[in-house]
This record gives C-alpha cells, structure tokens and sequence, in this order.
C-alpha cells in the first residue's frame, strides 16, 4: 500500500485510485477554509420546541438547538422578523406580513447568535409578529435547498 495514500474522509469519495482530492457527496459540502481531510459536511436541521413569552411591546425567544448539526461544531442562529396585519383565519382574508425593518432591537443581537436565545424589545403595541428563525453553519451558504426554519407568532400587548 502505498504510504502516502489515505482513504476518502466520511460523505466524500474519489472517482480514481490515488486521486488528489476527494469530492463531497451529494448534499454534502465543504467549506472554503475547511481542511481537504475533514469530512464533508451539510447544513443543520430547523431549530426545535420554540417558546416566546410576551411583556408587552418586549418578546423573549427560546428554541432548541437542531436535531442534526450537520456534522458540524459551528451552528448559530438568526432571527428574521415580519410584523403582520390583517385578520389571519377569517374566510378568505389573509395576514400581510412585511420585515420588521430597523423598529425592533435584538438583544444581544439578530444574526450569529451562539446561544438559543434573544430578547426583542421596541414593538409595536397590539401588533402580530412572526419571527423565522434559522440555524446555520459553515456550509449552509453552499447548499441549494431551502434554510430551514422554525416560525413563531406573537402578538404584542399595550405599551
């Protein structure tokens, strides 16, 4: 055998004997700065059991980190936010919903979160609220698919 010679690293092969690098299976990925020997990797799955308790025009969000972190140590999370009007469930209207824009403030901040946690202050009193939120990692940027995310609904109370 030959000493230099290794096997391919985990979701990776080689479509030749003594091949320089080893390609990523499909749906598999690595990223930029990632080492050629470590395995290939993919994005995580949705953040789990989301709960939000209301003070107010204030929101604290909690989830779970995802089931599957892709094979990855680097997970984090985002929080997108859409305020939404309208009567959601009567026949035949629905809710309409725009980003949040710049109103509402991210303690300790809306994206590359490292904990399962934020506060969002500066609401709108009585105002419906959906908030997706995403966990990431090194190669989600390089995958096709849809971000997985999980969505909560809040509604606000008065100021």
């Amino acid at each position: 055998m030959d000493a230099y010679c290794v096997k391919c690293p985990p979701h990776s092969y080689s479509h030749q004997d003594k091949a320089s690098e080893c390609v990523c299976e499909r749906g598999f990925y690595r990223a930029e700065l990632d080492p050629r020997s470590m395995a290939c990797t993919r994005p995580p799955s949705a953040p789990g059991n989301p709960i939000s308790m209301v003070n107010e025009t204030a929101v604290t969000l909690e989830w779970s980190p995802p089931r599957e972190s892709g094979g990855r140590g680097d997970v984090s999370y985002s929080v997108h936010c859409r305020k939404c009007s309208g009567e959601a469930g009567a026949a035949g209207d629905r809710e309409k919903c725009v980003p949040c824009g710049s109103g509402p403030h991210f303690n300790p901040r809306q994206f590359g979160l490292t904990h399962p946690r934020v506060l969002v202050t500066g609401l709108q009193p009585h105002t419906n609220y959906t908030f997706n939120i995403e966990a990431l990692n090194g190669v989600s940027d390089l995958s096709p698919s849809p971000r997985q995310l999980v969505s909560v609904n809040v509604t606000t109370s008065q100021t």
